[in-house]
């Protein structure tokens, strides 16, 4: 990368948490905050809040949890809690997802006070569309970056995003298989992915080599290239020295290959620019 990373990127990105048996407070991932602009208007825009579907999911049961808590940083240097109700049927509709089930996506309405709350939201011009997606020749070896909750250090006054940062890795127009026999669309990135990452914005950060064969000047472009849903797990058996003819259940060790599979982009574009929500707006 040729540069650092603009520090206002870190202000679209909001901690997910879920309140626990005993009232205390636990770490789900991360959303971000997109803005739709609207027809015939200069300065108004929509504001959207985005996590990954599964973020939003009792692990166990896998069914919608009744309530998020959202942690937002504040002008006055700390943070506030803002209850969410989920809500995914009828006309107190809280939460809106692709018509593909498939599409680790959830996309809520969601406009913070920005009086009080310090944050940003990314334009809809950022998103990279199917089309974008050619025009701006992504392929193998596109740097990215992806910022988040970091799950050993949220923070304890406030936000503290961390930022992650690999390549493209594979794009392919085929569906790739993600945790037993079930295809997205997605692509692949070199990046560490843990824990807390869930929901994160995933940005091209693409340089003076972004066109084929040539050399743009000018600085960097950043475009969002997707949702972050998660990374691949190596499975392996955990070898026994003694007593291995005795071991009926064989323990396993998991570990992170090194891959992250994202939610393009552009499956975002289609929910906001669906039909639903431009007419609810």
């Amino acid at each position: 990368m040729a540069a650092p990373i603009p520090v206002e990127i870190k202000k679209v990105v909001a901690f997910v948490f879920a309140e626990g048996a005993q009232a205390e407070v636990l770490p789900l991932g991360t959303a971000f905050f997109v803005g739709v602009k609207a027809p015939g208007e200069k300065n108004k825009y929509f504001v959207y809040m985005v996590t990954a579907k599964h973020v939003i999911k009792d692990h166990v049961t896998n069914n919608y949890i009744s309530n998020i808590l959202v942690r937002l940083n504040t002008k006055d240097g700390k943070s506030q809690i803002v209850k969410i109700p989920i809500i995914t049927e009828g006309e107190q509709r809280t939460v809106f997802f692709h018509e593909d089930e498939s599409v680790d996506l959830a996309v809520i309405p969601c406009l913070p006070d920005l009086n009080i709350y310090d944050y940003l939201y990314s334009p809809d011009d950022m998103i990279t569309t199917k089309e974008a997606y050619k025009k701006l020749n992504i392929r193998e070896g596109n740097d990215v970056f992806f910022t988040g909750l970091f799950a050993p250090f949220p923070g304890v006054q406030r936000n503290y995003p961390i930022f992650r940062f690999g390549r493209v890795a594979l794009v392919t127009e085929e569906k790739i298989e993600w945790q037993k026999n079930k295809f997205c669309d997605l692509y692949l990135i070199e990046a560490g992915s843990y824990g807390g990452n869930s929901g994160s914005p995933v940005f091209f950060y693409l340089g003076q080599d972004r066109k084929e064969n040539a050399i743009v000047l000018g600085p960097p472009v950043i475009k969002l290239a997707g949702i972050m849903q998660g990374t691949y797990l190596d499975t392996r058996e955990v070898k026994l020295i003694e007593s291995a003819k005795e071991t009926k259940v064989i323990p396993l060790a998991q570990s992170s290959m090194g891959i992250a599979a994202v939610v393009p982009a552009y499956k975002l574009h289609e929910v906001l620019f669906g039909s639903e929500l431009t007419k609810r707006r």
